[in-house]
């Protein structure tokens, strides 16, 4: 969901998103020789666009399922170690307890 500070975030990121692929796929002349960028086939263009899509797979399968275990293992190991459990920050416990008098 976009909130208000996040929207010029959004917006820089698709823009450059956008810039990237069209300098990628088709730039043009005076745009190759401003940048020094050389001529490439569709085969390697089409290689450098699927490890981009490849990335962004898997960023969002490691922060959707993978890290979220991890930082649960994580939380478990430290607890073993130092013998505390981790603390609940104020905040939520405070969210709880209303939620809870509603």
């Amino acid at each position: 969901m976009l909130t208000k500070s996040t929207v010029p975030f959004v917006v820089t990121i698709v823009v450059a998103l956008l810039v990237s692929v069209y300098m990628l796929l088709d730039p043009s002349e005076g745009l190759m020789r401003f940048m020094q960028l050389t001529s490439m086939s569709w085969d390697f263009k089409t290689f450098i666009m699927l490890l981009g899509c490849g990335y962004i797979a898997l960023a969002w399968v490691s922060e959707k399922y993978l890290l979220p275990a991890i930082a649960k293992y994580l939380g478990v190991l430290h607890t073993w170690v130092t013998g505390n459990p981790k603390q609940k920050k104020k905040y939520k416990t405070v969210l709880e307890k209303m939620r809870t008098l509603q």
